[in-house]
């Protein structure tokens, strides 16, 4: 049931553990993945979840590196091939049990000390709460990072070239640039207005999180909180208005291949800007991205049209046999 691993040795002070899983039910028809990641201080620093019913989920196995499981979790959540209901109620319990302090201690204790018989009954008594299969398969595998390494491979600095303030369309991301909608974060006091904001300004903005893109990367950039989510840092690449008393339109890179937009219909409101000072260690994480996730861009969202179309034409196929089927009855 456990999946070894190749693990280095660090101290528990500037370590993070990481417990990755699959299951399945084969009566149910069930199969899962599962991602925990804790922090040097034994606290959850992030987790993902999901439960679907296609088979293929459970190809997954735990032993390869947490930041291709953390991806492969995202991308099935965006594509929507996971069962929302089962997902949610996972979530809701896996939630509840890390904010018992002494749960998760206890947790956190068996995966420093590779207890998995302790951390595999401990994940299986939750997934039942969710899935109730006495014959689920469980594997899991733990694996440790040094506090430094995962911010490498977690999230790396967007390039501070001040000369890089070249719009979208002669960017060369421009084939793989993302586009979200964004909301800007006011400052009525200490902010600039909109009227003064310049091209390779640092601002305070929130992705909007209205389409399953934009939830996507809120969950990459781990900003989403409990019912909150986290501003970010981004820089000003493109500010486009008709005339001096209309709407003013705002792109911001938030980082490489990743920009922002909104419309702002007042030009006298005030924008809260990015102060390192302030915001420096939250920024510097939420500002950046690590490269493997840059060349990980999402594809453009036709699979959701394309399996409507699936959809439509089993719907139709089953229909037509319908119709066959009653014109056979009727004709016996």
């Amino acid at each position: 049931m456990n999946s070894e691993e190749t693990i280095g040795s660090f101290s528990d002070e500037n370590t993070y553990y990481v417990l990755k899983g699959r299951f399945k039910s084969n009566s149910l028809n069930f199969y899962g993945l599962f991602l925990l990641i804790f922090n040097p201080e034994s606290e959850l620093n992030s987790y993902h979840i999901i439960i679907s019913t296609y088979s293929n989920t459970y190809d997954l196995e735990p032993h390869i590196s947490w930041e291709n499981f953390e991806k492969y979790i995202l991308r099935v959540k965006w594509e929507g091939n996971f069962n929302t209901g089962m997902t949610a109620s996972l979530q809701d319990v896996i939630k509840q049990n890390m904010f018992d302090g002494s749960i998760r201690s206890q947790l956190y204790r068996d995966i420093v000390d590779y207890n998995y018989d302790n951390v595999d009954l401990f994940m299986l008594e939750t997934i039942y709460k969710t899935i109730q299969d006495k014959n689920m398969i469980l594997e899991t595998g733990i694996q440790e990072i040094s506090k430094d390494d995962f911010n490498l491979e977690k999230i790396e600095a967007i390039s501070t070239d001040d000369s890089k303030e070249t719009m979208i369309e002669g960017s060369s991301n421009e084939d793989n640039a993302v586009m979200l909608p964004i909301q800007l974060i006011l400052a009525p006091v200490s902010g600039k207005p909109v009227y003064e904001l310049k091209i390779g300004d640092k601002i305070v903005a929130k992705i909007i999180p209205n389409t399953d893109r934009s939830n996507y990367f809120i969950d990459l950039l781990n900003l989403r909180m409990e019912n909150y989510i986290k501003p970010v840092a981004c820089k000003l690449v493109d500010i486009v208005a008709e005339d001096k008393k209309g709407a003013v339109e705002i792109i911001a890179e938030i980082g490489p291949g990743i920009f922002g937009k909104c419309i702002e219909d007042e030009r006298q409101v005030k924008v809260r800007l990015y102060n390192p000072d302030v915001d420096g260690v939250v920024s510097q994480k939420e500002e950046s991205v690590s490269k493997e996730v840059q060349d990980f861009v999402p594809p453009p969202e036709l699979k959701r049209g394309e399996k409507s179309i699936k959809i439509l034409y089993i719907m139709i196929g089953i229909v037509v046999l319908l119709i066959f089927l009653f014109l056979y009855i009727m004709i016996m």
